[in-house]
């Protein structure tokens, strides 16, 4: 009797260990679920008036190392240096060109003259990038935080920044500009009329003389 039913917990058993084996081979697998949330909020309005001249296209290693120091000194002065590392790949586009906010433009018919004034020099209008982040390596006592990854996009577009003013985007920028003063030097001269051209402090210059003086 003992015998049976020790086969019977056997039989048991083994069906349960078969149910749990199926239904671990044959369960669905799991995906991950990703719920996003999103406001958006129109903060300010702005009119503007902005000429893009010139588009430059960077890619820049942005490798930032981060040093904290802790020292004891108990029984002897020790100092201890936990580092964190961030190896980022920047890319990003830059947009030079002129703000015309202030630009002004009237005519004087009694002289036939077009006259410009307050033109603006070429800036960077926009900076729009993207970080890829290579390597984060950090210490038990000097791990990222939030806050470190908003300086580091900071940082990283800062160095696009750096690297557009030093590059000739400014001078290519401004050769156009001035090609754009050319063509309205020709469609005015064309009506019989002058473009000239007025700088603060200054009579009014030819717009030859005024190619010499910015190319």
């Amino acid at each position: 009797m003992i015998k049976k039913f020790f086969v019977l917990l056997g039989v048991i058993a083994a069906f349960g260990l078969g149910i749990l084996v199926t239904r671990w081979f044959f369960q669905a697998p799991q995906t991950d679920e990703t719920i996003t949330n999103s406001t958006v909020l129109l903060e300010k309005v702005e009119q503007v008036c902005k000429l893009v001249t010139v588009e430059g296209n960077f890619s820049e290693l942005y490798d930032e190392t981060n040093i904290r120091k802790f020292t004891i000194y108990m029984p002897l002065p020790s100092t201890w240096r936990f580092s964190k590392q961030a190896i980022i790949k920047v890319t990003g586009k830059v947009l030079v060109g002129y703000d015309l906010k202030n630009l002004k433009v009237t005519a004087d018919s009694t002289r036939k003259q077009v006259i410009l004034s307050n033109i603006p020099e070429p800036e960077i209008l926009s900076i729009d990038h993207n970080l890829e982040y290579k390597n984060l390596t950090e210490s038990f006592f000097n791990s990222f935080e939030p806050e470190d990854y908003t300086a580091l996009n900071a940082n990283a577009k800062a160095v696009l920044r750096q690297k557009a003013e030093e590059s000739r985007l400014m001078q290519e920028a401004r050769l156009e500009g001035n090609q754009l003063i050319r063509i309205m030097q020709f469609i005015v001269e064309s009506a019989g009329w002058t473009l000239v051209v007025e700088q603060p402090g200054k009579p009014a210059i030819a717009i030859d003389s005024l190619f010499q003086f910015k190319n």
